[in-house]
């Protein structure tokens, strides 16, 4: 059988070792360690090693999983989805989730949808729907284009209808599977008006642009099915006997690629990729070669797989992803063939750090990781050299190592397959973010030359624009309210339905912060929910980017806060910490920006006020653009 998970890390010698030593943890009423759990759960499964995992996971759900992020999904389908349930929960100790999957009665798509019946009776994370033709009642005659017009707007009104019950019964949003393609009569079935081949294409493309419009969200069943291979993907005898919408043996897989969505829901997929250079984007060692005799273009198969493979990776720049190098060289060596190559696609200018010497490579991926303020897990790492792959796992197992091989015509395979970049519709932000931490690191330099910290932002040359809640700031807004954990002082999650609900209330007072400075447009870093009363504030959410810290953004927007304040006549703000497991960082953040202590609370929170009369403006330096 061919190997489901390629671009996760062989099976170690000493895997059962491993496992052994997570179930003795648990048995002995404690919690496993988090890096060795996710470590054991990223590798290259057989059958039994994935019964193992599942097992494990659901005893680990059970747990208070330090470390993981709970993630509560319901199953609703129009066939059985109960085989679903342990690969998802395997497939999240692999992402860092413990996922918690509910599964509806069998088909009840209609009635979720149409009635006050509610089959999960509780709030969670997401509702994963996987239809068939059965939930799609529309006759569609041969060459009748009107007929099958009709009936993608019926299918478009039944898949509206489950999204608002989602959201309006669970509080969550609804995640829709495209439809997987069917054997084929012809190979004119997609050109026949009225087959179902060309019905399933305009779904799938009306799920795409309902998406794109944030209607819900869509896991790409199709483009599975087609990577997997039809043949493998139906199993005609369990389709008909079990009602199950594709393969037992898929469910791994299957699991692996919702997850891999469901981590990008929880902010848990990587946000930059760390590279390699000889034989990883182009072939041969430089030191040794020289630029006339790297292998790269020059009409050659294995020159033209490294050109592809790096436009690739600046497509993923484009989308966001901040690239680094981590290269074994010397520094001038190493930059050689991004000056001076004809058939380089990557430039200098794409990396944000460029980290080439004769350290350790775990030594320099701490490096680029602090230099970029990303926590390890937030990095993926790209080397044709199994001895630096293991070395780096083993010294920092929280870096995703994506196991590329050494044949770079499977780079793109390997890293698309990952899912380490999977990510929700994106919008403005996410595409600058690359330019953002490439600032960052510019800024680092920066201040790492320049010892006065008030001449040092003065350099910066910052402008903060601070806007209310509105229509095109709502996905992003919503984006950073359930991805940030660090500089989060209450850590309350609302849903897209919540902040437009917000944005129309006139005792709410919503925010979102913009940074830009002279390296970079940062986007929206910071969001600020407050309850207004006639003389009193609260400040429901405070918070901010880790991208942009010790730059006085707090400070900024806590002067305008207080601004805003005594021109409305309010008397004092009042103001709650919740603390959580990542969010230490602001243990003193009320503090240190004048607010008073009043109250501990039972379940570790503090709770602060500050008269506005009293408030002492802190000094800043950056140009702010303000709400009227």
């Amino acid at each position: 059988m061919t190997n489901p998970f390629p671009w996760r890390k062989p099976l170690d010698a000493n895997w059962a070792a491993q496992v052994a030593e997570i179930e003795a943890a648990i048995g002995n009423g404690g919690m496993p360690d988090y890096a060795l759990t996710k470590a054991v759960a990223n590798q290259q499964l057989g059958a039994r090693e994935q019964l193992k995992i599942e097992r494990l996971a659901e005893r680990i759900g059970k747990l208070d999983g330090k470390g993981f992020t709970r993630f509560e999904i319901g199953l609703l389908g129009s066939r059985t989805l109960s085989y679903l349930s342990a690969p998802l929960r395997a497939a999240g100790l692999a992402r860092g989730l413990l996922v918690s999957p509910y599964e509806a009665p069998y088909d009840r798509v209609a009635s979720f949808a149409f009635s006050s019946n509610n089959c999960f009776e509780r709030q969670l994370d997401a509702v994963l729907i996987i239809l068939d033709e059965s939930a799609f009642q529309s006759s569609r005659l041969l060459l009748n284009a009107a007929a099958e017009d009709e009936a993608v707007q019926e299918a478009e009104m039944l898949v509206d209808e489950i999204a608002k019950a989602t959201r309006s019964k669970t509080g969550c949003p609804a995640i829709i599977a495209t439809l997987p393609p069917l054997v084929q009569i012809a190979s004119a079935e997609t050109a026949t008006p009225g087959s179902d081949a060309r019905f399933r294409l305009r779904f799938n493309l009306m799920l795409a642009d309902g998406a794109a419009q944030r209607r819900w969200l869509i896991w790409d069943q199709a483009s599975l099915a087609a990577r997997v291979g039809l043949d493998r993907w139906i199993d005609p005898i369990s389709f008909h006997s079990a009602k199950v919408p594709f393969n037992i043996q898929i469910c791994p897989q299957a699991a692996d690629s919702i997850v891999a969505l469901l981590a990008a829901m929880k902010g848990k997929t990587a946000r930059a990729l760390v590279l390699d250079l000889d034989n990883t984007i182009w072939g041969g060692v430089i030191g040794d070669d020289g630029i006339s005799g790297i292998r790269l273009g020059q009409n050659s198969a294995e020159g033209e797989a490294f050109v592809a493979f790096q436009n690739f990776v600046l497509k993923l720049r484009e989308r966001g992803i901040v690239l680094a190098v981590c290269s074994k060289n010397t520094d001038a060596v190493a930059r050689g063939p991004f000056l001076n190559h004809p058939e380089m696609i990557l430039k200098e200018q794409h990396m944000a750090v460029f980290q080439a010497n004769w350290n350790d490579k775990a030594t320099n991926i701490r490096s680029i990781a602090e230099t970029l303020n990303l926590g390890l897990e937030s990095l993926a790492y790209v080397d044709d050299n199994p001895a630096e792959r293991e070395r780096v796992r083993q010294e920092l197992p929280l870096v995703s190592t994506i196991e590329v091989g050494e044949d770079p015509s499977f780079f793109i395979e390997r890293v698309s397959k990952s899912g380490l970049f999977d990510h929700l519709p994106l919008n403005s932000d996410d595409l600058a973010r690359a330019n953002s931490y490439e600032g960052r690191a510019k800024v680092a330099d920066i201040r790492a030359r320049i010892g006065n910290y008030e001449d040092y932002l003065k350099s910066l040359e910052m402008r903060m624009t601070i806007a209310p809640f509105d229509d095109v700031g709502c996905p992003r807004i919503v984006q950073l309210i359930n991805k940030s954990n660090q500089f989060n002082l209450t850590t309350r999650r609302y849903n897209e339905e919540d902040v437009r609900r917000m944005q129309q209330d006139a005792n709410v007072l919503g925010w979102q912060v913009r940074l830009d400075d002279k390296f970079a447009q940062h986007g929206m870093i910071g969001v600020v929910i407050v309850r207004q009363e006639t003389s009193e504030w609260e400040i429901d959410t405070w918070l901010q980017s880790c991208r942009v810290l010790e730059r006085g953004v707090e400070q900024c927007i806590m002067n305008n806060l207080f601004t805003k304040a005594s021109e409305k006549g309010v008397v004092r703000i009042n103001a709650r910490y919740i603390p959580t497991e990542r969010n230490q960082m602001v243990a003193d953040f009320y503090t240190r920006l004048g607010f008073d202590v009043v109250g501990h609370n039972s379940d570790g929170s503090v709770d602060f006020v500050c008269a506005v009369r009293t408030y002492a403006p802190h000094l800043v330096f950056m140009e702010t653009s303000l709400p009227l």
